[in-house]
């Protein structure tokens, strides 16, 4: 008997299913073994060496005591926990406690074609990843253990630091402080109404060969200027009209499809997260933890079938769409997150069936040819020889035209955050959707209308849990694996909360903040050396940076600082 041991019991029967006799499929229920809750730090620094102090998990007892039984029965023991440094360690963490010779497999998506291909090819666990999990683990222990004790201070509501939770927070708490300083500045901007055809309006840009930017603030000088520029000449500077091409997106990874389902979906991460693990196991997705936007060959000719049987020629490129990797660091092994099988609709509900066709649609989205845009400015000179510098006011219009919406075609990419809607919350600095006649240079124009609109500054915008794991991907911050739980931490604590979709630091995050950016600056609570850090972990996976080596500096890093605000004693040494 072959013993297949995977995290989930909901995978065990499907592939069962793709096996057949001679295999047994069980369960560990995901983590077996971890650092315990209680009873101190738990890790042994000695002599360049870190040990880790692992436990059996309580929880965990009836699935060892299966496995264990099982596993006496099997002449082979087949580790296929999930395809990353988490699987990676769990299967590790199986072997330890069964004590017997196992092999790793990994299953990038539950298919029949991709389970029997991965079982054909055993591998030894990967050491290397093993250790970059127990760095990550350790890590995090210590920073916990080492910085939480400090914050007391601040009174019992401050529960915990984590070492990416705070720099997370600290993105939030940064952002609240600028719009706490910000001051408003009320100003005006002429807009010019044109009668065309067709009807467009411009703004002016440039007075007196300066930019204009928020000079005028006098509501009598506004009036004075719009009276001043009726009388005068006005004649098309310059005329421009630009073809551009709008590229398809690529194919969800995790970060990118919490981001599309909190904009499109209003679903928040951890959500999103429990429905694709959902969507995995039920074989209708590849792998959800995946930071890497490649694509097995199959998987784009089957899309490419189906643009070509659904679309218009026009719409499927001459050759397959290549999407370069935006993170250095991505996994190449791991695909995009796409479906399994195009051909075929699952049958879903909800959110569920919601969240299927975001994943379907950007898949088909990312092998289809590119949008075409026509862009039209026009800058129209206001008096153009009153001024010795050229025109005294210089007014611009833009317009975009849609040529051929390409992947549009199944949606807007839906990463981006929604824009408002028109009517009293629109947006009044979005660009024109609208075709713009394109005049010559020199051409007499004369406004049918000329208005000074009063605006006011604004402050930058708080995050939402969108753009906020869009921030920490762009900074390198964590894995996009756990920005659901970082998300889940710093609301269910009170550090943060979330109004109309808007991430707004309290009272308490801003003082935890403060307190952690004065006692630990330079450390864990700076992007820069987060994503070092990040960096460093990828390069202990990849073999090339002893693990032990990079916690123990780490540590005692953390450890000068927490002393230095008011933690007593050692607790890194081994006792």
């Amino acid at each position: 008997m072959r013993l297949v041991i995977v995290e989930s019991p909901n995978k065990t029967a499907k592939i069962k299913g793709f096996l057949g006799p001679g295999y047994q499929v069980a369960a560990s229920f995901g983590h077996v073994r971890d650092l315990p809750i209680n009873g101190g730090l738990a890790v042994g620094f000695h002599d360049g060496r870190v040990e880790p102090r692992y436990v059996p998990l309580e929880k965990a007892s009836r699935a060892i005591a299966q496995l264990t039984s099982l596993a006496a029965k099997a002449e082979e023991i087949l580790l296929a926990t999930d395809p990353d440094r988490e699987g990676e360690a769990i299967a590790w963490h199986i072997a330890q406690i069964l004590g017997r010779p196992c092999r790793r497999v990994a299953f990038h998506a539950i298919t029949k074609n991709a389970v029997q291909a991965a079982l054909a090819k055993p591998r030894d666990i990967d050491q290397h990843l093993v250790d970059a999990q127990q760095a990550r683990r350790v890590l995090d222990r210590v920073v916990g253990w080492l910085v939480s004790p400090t914050l007391r201070r601040l009174g019992k509501e401050a529960k915990s630091a984590g070492r990416v939770q705070s720099v997370a927070l600290r993105l939030v708490a940064d952002r609240e402080r600028e719009i706490q300083a910000f001051n408003k500045v009320d100003y005006f901007t002429l807009i010019a109404t044109f009668a065309g055809p067709p009807k467009f309006q411009a703004e002016l840009i440039r007075w007196k060969g300066e930019p204009l930017g928020q000079r005028i603030t006098d509501p009598a000088i506004a009036e004075k200027t719009v009276a001043w520029c009726l009388k005068q000449e006005w004649r098309v500077l310059a005329a421009k009209r630009l073809e551009v091409a709008k590229n398809p997106p690529p194919p969800f990874t995790t970060a990118t499809v919490q981001q599309a389902a909190s904009v499109k979906l209003k679903l928040d991460p951890a959500m999103t997260m429990k429905l694709l693990q959902s969507l995995f196991e039920a074989g209708h997705i590849t792998y959800h933890r995946t930071d890497s936007v490649a694509l097995e060959p199959e998987a784009i000719a089957a899309a490419r079938a189906i643009i070509a049987r659904d679309h218009p020629p026009a719409y499927l490129p001459a050759q397959p769409v290549v999407h370069g990797q935006k993170n250095a660091n991505a996994q190449e092994a791991h695909e995009a997150i796409r479906p399994t099988h195009l051909e075929e609709q699952p049958a879903l509900g909800g959110a569920e069936a919601d969240l299927y066709r975001l994943i379907h649609d950007r898949f088909l989205a990312c092998q289809m040819a590119p949008g075409r845009d026509a862009v039209t400015t026009l800058d129209i000179a206001c008096a153009p020889t009153a001024h010795a510098g050229g025109p005294m006011g210089v007014f611009q219009a833009k317009g975009v035209v849609v040529l051929f919406d390409g992947w549009r075609k199944l949606g807007a990419d839906a990463t981006e955050e929604a824009k408002p809607k028109k009517g009293k919350n629109a947006d009044e600095d979005a660009p024109t959707s609208k075709p713009l006649p394109l005049l010559e240079p020199g051409s007499a124009l004369s406004p049918s209308d000329l208005t000074g609109k009063r605006k006011a500054t604004k402050p930058p915008p708080r995050y939402t849990q969108a753009s906020l794991i869009k921030k920490l991907e762009a900074e390198g911050i964590g894995r996009p694996s756990t920005y659901a739980a970082i998300m889940k931490v710093i609301l269910e604590r009170a550090y943060v909360i979330e109004e109309k979709r808007m991430l707004q630091a309290t009272e308490l995050g801003l003082s935890m903040t403060d307190f952690l950016v004065h006692h630990f600056a330079g450390d864990f609570i700076e992007r820069d050396y987060t994503r070092r850090m990040e960096e460093a972990l990828d390069s202990v996976a990849r073999g090339e940076t002893p693990w032990e080596g990079l916690v123990t500096r780490a540590a005692h890093g953390v450890l000068a600082k927490a002393q230095a605000a008011g933690l007593r004693g050692n607790p890194l040494v081994d006792g």
